[in-house]
């Protein structure tokens, strides 16, 4: 097989704080795939021109399996300097190539990544504040919708109320609304320092959080595993880092309990599936992070998942919702708290090709 085309789309959707990058790959045959980067702000179209020019590269190969362009990639593109805008790129790719082999061999994805342990993957919904002022009062609202919607497991940022009783008081609320058969997740967001988020995860322990996540930044692997050695709650970290180095040296150092690198950032569902299996050699557990489309991203973890046995829940925004499904479709039910694969082939997914068109670049 090779690759006709690779197109590009960067959406800009204000209503959302943040940009979509898609790609679209066909094959020689006519086979569409879709594949998504993780974007970070301000870095957007950066990433978009990271794709193009792997997609140069792509279409000079003899061999198109998401392997050969993985080893492609890491063996002589980055020339030896990885960086997560060209990991998200190249995951991009990466999804797209997994999606045409889906669709040619007339099988859904995960049926073609080794054996299936699940078809429903567990969810969280991630409850970012909306604005930056927005009130405590407005976040239990937004949890309890996300409950009446069947989300028992919710994730909240109590450190943008400040001081430190503001945010334990946010925790507090939230659970009381939500009560307590309900998961509570808490996400630190990288604070700065390592005995302040140790005094934060002990004010917030007695409302019995599911997990603590950053709470300081990924490579500060000496802190975190300090942090993790003085608080009896789960820690986790990955989201902002890649490579099998970083994530080794993470559980070397047991600074954590649960590794998040983002589906379409660290490179894609190969990648993914490597560094749940090194995570599993440890006893440790991969939760996805998915700062990304409620269609392709969202479709690529919940496919990578189904075949990681040490998967634990993956992350959901349902306020992107509304938004992403003017751009297209996905086979996969969103009920309850989790999503369930269906018999499509490749992704399952289905992009309106006419409302991405003025987003082409």
């Amino acid at each position: 097989m090779s690759i006709r085309s690779v197109r590009t789309y960067l959406v800009d959707a204000r209503q959302t704080a943040k940009d979509f990058v898609f790609c679209r790959v066909e094959a020689d045959c006519g086979t569409v795939g879709w594949g998504e980067a993780y974007t970070i702000p301000r870095r957007a179209r950066g990433i978009v021109e990271f794709v193009k020019a792997l997609g140069a590269m792509l279409k000079t190969l003899s061999d198109t399996s998401p392997q050969e362009f993985r080893d492609n990639v890491t063996g002589w593109f980055d020339e030896g300097h990885p960086s997560i805008d060209l990991s998200s790129a190249a995951s991009a790719i990466e999804v797209a190539l997994w999606d045409i082999r889906g669709k040619q061999a007339g099988k859904p994805v995960c049926e073609l990544l080794g054996p299936i342990v699940r078809r429903s993957v567990p969810l969280y919904a991630n409850m970012d504040p909306q604005t930056k002022d927005e009130t405590i009062d407005r976040l239990v609202e937004r949890c309890l919708e996300a409950r009446e919607h069947g989300f028992d497991a919710l994730k909240i940022y109590p450190m943008e109320y400040s001081p430190l009783g503001k945010a334990t008081e946010c925790v507090r609320r939230v659970r009381e609304a939500i009560g307590d058969d309900s998961r509570l997740l808490l996400d630190a967001w990288a604070l700065d320092d390592a005995e302040f988020a140790v005094e934060a995860a002990l004010a917030f322990a007695p409302f019995d959080p599911f997990w603590f996540e950053e709470p300081v930044a990924g490579e500060r692997l000496d802190d975190m595993a300090d942090v993790r050695r003085k608080v009896g709650i789960p820690i986790v970290t990955g989201e902002r880092q890649i490579g099998m180095h970083h994530f080794r040296a993470v559980l070397d150092k047991q600074a954590a309990d649960i590794l998040n690198p983002d589906i379409v950032g660290v490179g894609g569902i190969l990648e993914m599936i490597e560094i749940a299996r090194l995570a599993e050699s440890y006893g440790a557990r991969i939760s996805p992070h998915c700062w990304d489309s409620t269609i392709v991203a969202v479709a690529a973890m919940a496919h990578a998942c189904a075949v990681i046995p040490n998967a634990l829940i993956g992350e959901y925004f349902p306020d992107f919702v509304p938004f992403c499904n003017r751009l297209g479709a996905i086979d996969l039910d969103i009920s309850g708290s989790a999503a369930t694969i269906g018999d499509a082939p490749g992704l399952g997914v289905h992009m309106d090709e006419a409302a991405l068109a003025p987003y082409e670049v």
